[in-house]
C-alpha cells in the first residue's frame, strides 16, 4: 500500500494531477481494479539445449535476410517499433513536470517511494527489510554517485549498444573503457575476442 500511495502521488505530481494522501480512498480505488490472470504467450519457444538455440538463431538470421531482400514479411522491426509509438497529436498537449530528488522533504513522496520499493524488493528476495531512516541515509550517499560515475558509465555503455544495434560485426569497432574520475583518467582499448570452448 505504501508503494501504491507513493508511486501514484509521484505520477500525479509529474502530470499536474492533484495529489491525495487519503489511504482509505486509495485502498478503495485499488480494490476496484481487476488484474487479468497471467497467461504465458503462445508461440514462445524455450530452448532446452544449445543446439535448439543455434538452430533457432540460424532460422531467425535467414528470416531477417529474406526481409532485407523484400521477402517473407512487409514490416521491418524498425517499422513495428515506430507503429507502437503514440501519434504526436495524442501527446502534444501533455505537460510533464520533472522531479528533482530531495530526500529531506517528507511531503514530496520521494523517500516514501524509495523505501517502499526497496522493502518490496527485500521481501521478494528474502533480504532483511530496512527502516526508512536507514534507507534515507543510503539514498543520500548514492545520489552523488548516480550523478557522476554511474551516469558516465551508462553513457559509455549506450555508445556500445548503438554499435550493437547498428549490427557491427568486427570486434575492433567496440571499445572497453577504463575510467578513474579521481585522477582523472579515461582509457579505451579494443576488447579481446571471447574464449571459445567446445563442450561435448
Amino acid at each position: 500500500m505504501d508503494f501504491i500511495v507513493a508511486a501514484s502521488n509521484l505520477l500525479a505530481n509529474i502530470y499536474h494531477i492533484p495529489q491525495t494522501k487519503d489511504y482509505t480512498y486509495i485502498a478503495d480505488e485499488v480494490a476496484k481494479i481487476q488484474v487479468t490472470k497471467f497467461e504465458p504467450k503462445s508461440g514462445v519457444t524455450i530452448h532446452e539445449n544449445d543446439e535448439q538455440l543455434r538452430l533457432d538463431n540460424e532460422r531467425q538470421k535467414n528470416l531477417n535476410a529474406m526481409r532485407k531482400n523484400g521477402q517473407g514479411g512487409n514490416d521491418s522491426e524498425v517499422d513495428q517499433l515506430l507503429n507502437r509509438l503514440p501519434n504526436i497529436d495524442e501527446v502534444r498537449g501533455i505537460k510533464i513536470k520533472p522531479q528533482e530528488f530531495e530526500k529531506d522533504d517528507d511531503t514530496n513522496f520521494h523517500m516514501d517511494y524509495i523505501a517502499a520499493t526497496a522493502n518490496l524488493r527485500a521481501e521478494n528476495y528474502e533480504i532483511q527489510i530496512a527502516e526508512r531512516s536507514k534507507i534515507k541515509r543510503i539514498a543520500g550517499n548514492i545520489i552523488p554517485a548516480i550523478a557522476t560515475t554511474t551516469a558516465m558509465v551508462t553513457g559509455l555503455v549506450c555508445l556500445e549498444v548503438y554499435k550493437f544495434i547498428q549490427n557491427h560485426k568486427n570486434i575492433e569497432s567496440y571499445r572497453n573503457a577504463f575510467v578513474n574520475l579521481a585522477l582523472p583518467f579515461f582509457g579505451f582499448s579494443e576488447p579481446v575476442p571471447p574464449k571459445r570452448q567446445k563442450v561435448y
